[in-house]
């Protein structure tokens, strides 16, 4: 990739901005690189356009967020994440599917694309059992099905939903976590760290958007090596995993294209965008 670090345009694409967005901002203009923020949302984009040397994709919004990578790539730009990165790890089928291909440990998994497979496979598994559907973020939609009178709800009410990605059911075992997971953060080829993300009473979903509580994680090789190969398989260069524990081993559960990381600098004291900052100055000098 051609430029200096004199020289460096960088494009951060948007469309509601929180204090990640607004702290990779800094952490860039503090390395001397150019930055323009680009609200998705009002500016359209061209097909063919080179608008930077790389362009950092945060919308919050997965299909504005791929659509924003594909349109820069189009124009030569190489962008964090990709569009093809952010597709599979929008899609928990998509990402688990690549996970379970080279023999990392998920939940047990069956994926059933309507009501009546779904009445099929909730059969197999004991109770409690997660269902959840492949899109969506901060748990919205992800279930804990304790008895037959919640699961028949779950049932109708996805029915009725008009996406028909959100008809579909991924069922798995419910690992017993204590109350929490974990999520690490993966910039490059280096892993940041991991915390735990420790739920509140009364919630069993560990997502720091419904309250959940980080804390420090200490890393383990077994732990690492996991969340490296995860990261890798989706060609991540700026993702988050998350991963459940459980009888002494690691489920990886996501993987996130566009990650959240307030609570984890709050857990962990790492910059990590000044380390994103510091990945996009040495990917413009290769």
């Amino acid at each position: 990739m051609n430029g200096s670090a004199d020289t460096v345009n960088v494009e951060l694409l948007y469309d509601y901005p929180r204090l990640e967005e607004k702290l990779i901002m800094e952490r860039l203009k503090r390395y001397d690189m150019r930055v323009m923020m680009t609200n998705v949302n009002n500016r359209p984009l061209q097909l063919g356009e080179k608008a930077s040397d790389i362009s950092l994709i945060r919308t919050i919004s997965m299909y504005k967020a791929i659509y924003a990578a594909a349109v820069r790539e189009s124009g030569g730009t190489y962008t964090v994440n990709n569009s093809e990165t952010i597709l599979l790890c929008g899609d928990k089928i998509l990402t688990l599917s690549r996970i379970k291909k080279v023999g990392l440990n998920i939940p047990r998994s069956v994926v059933a694309m309507g009501k009546e497979s779904a009445e099929a496979a909730q059969k197999s598994f004991k109770k409690p059992f997660v269902d959840k559907p492949p899109i969506g973020s901060w748990g919205r939609l992800v279930t804990l099905i304790s008895d037959p009178i919640v699961w028949r709800s779950i049932l109708e009410h996805r029915e009725m939903l008009s996406s028909q990605q959100l008809r579909v059911h991924i069922l798995q075992d419910y690992i017993e976590g204590e109350g929490r997971d974990i999520r690490a953060i993966v910039v490059g080829e280096n892993v940041l760290g991991a915390i735990y993300r420790v739920s509140t009473a009364g919630e069993w979903r560990s997502n720091i958007a419904l309250g959940s509580k980080p804390a420090y994680k200490k890393m383990d090789p077994e732990l690492k090596e996991a969340i490296i190969k995860a990261a890798e398989v989706v060609n991540g260069a700026f993702v988050s995993v998350d991963l459940l524990e459980g009888d002494g081993t690691y489920y990886v559960n996501e993987v996130n294209g566009v990650p959240e990381f307030k609570g984890f600098m709050e857990a962990t004291g790492i910059d990590v965008a000044d380390e994103v900052a510091k990945f996009v100055r040495s990917e413009v000098r290769k």
